[in-house]
């Protein structure tokens, strides 16, 4: 395999077919890259973090001498960033990383556990500043993560269906930031807040703050405003 090395902390392996796709991924951590082979041990720093970026299924033999290889390396963590495999390559995986003593590994299964998971590790990506462009945002995808129909989500943003649908399709989309503020901000707050893997729990959990009403309930209500201050009052150490 070989590294994509962008930054003095930040280190990710790739096979040399996936170097571009992993360059475009982690494109909002560091803008330079270099080649370099991941056998030469001397090119991680100590108190570096490595990516394992496995965009496809790899042969046993090729991840066991990329894990020898990691043993020996200096980094202070390593993330193994999986997405789009089945569980049985994940356990394979995982089982070849257990068998090597010295590796400090997590998993990742999708990109938004990925950034929680490096952002742990004081790994940050930098802000792209671009401003409120209705059409940076995906709406769609917002959607499917909180669980909503179109008919809930308009309700919630209080603007037709017929509007939501016209924003989903990149119509008419004058109103969709100001609209989509709070939407936004919530989301935020669950990428800081929520572990990935367990969103959707999250989402159909009772709170107490709120009567029982789980969360979904109150997006649903446009209450999301709401679940923000609730989240700014965990920041200050309350609870949510």
């Amino acid at each position: 395999m070989q590294t994509a090395a962008q930054t003095e902390e930040l280190i990710v392996w790739t096979k040399p077919q996936a170097l571009e796709e992993a360059r475009s991924l982690f494109a909002s951590y560091d803008t330079k890259f270099q080649t370099v082979s991941v056998g030469k041990g001397a090119v991680l720093g100590k108190g570096q973090v490595g990516v394992v970026y496995l965009s496809h299924a790899e042969e046993d033999s090729s991840i066991e001498k990329t894990l020898a290889a990691l043993r020996h390396s200096k980094v202070s963590s390593i993330v193994f960033y999986v997405p789009h495999h089945s569980t049985d390559f994940a356990f394979r995986v995982g089982t070849m990383v257990g068998r090597q003593k010295g590796i400090n590994a997590a998993w990742a299964f999708n990109f938004p556990h990925l950034r929680q998971l490096l952002k742990a590790r004081n790994i940050r990506a930098h802000v792209r500043h671009q401003g409120h462009q209705p059409n940076s945002f995906d709406l769609i995808e917002a959607r499917r993560r909180l669980g909503l129909s179109q008919t809930q989500l308009a309700s919630a943003l209080n603007v037709t269906v017929r509007t939501l649908q016209n924003w989903e399709a990149g119509k008419g989309t004058s109103l969709m930031a100001k609209k989509t503020g709070d939407l936004r901000d919530l989301l935020a707050r669950m990428d800081d807040y929520v572990v990935t893997p367990e969103e959707k729990e999250w989402l159909s959990s009772p709170l107490e703050a709120f009567g029982g009403r789980t969360p979904q309930q109150l997006i649903a209500e446009g209450r999301m405003r709401d679940i923000v201050i609730e989240f700014n009052r965990l920041s200050e150490g309350q609870p949510v």
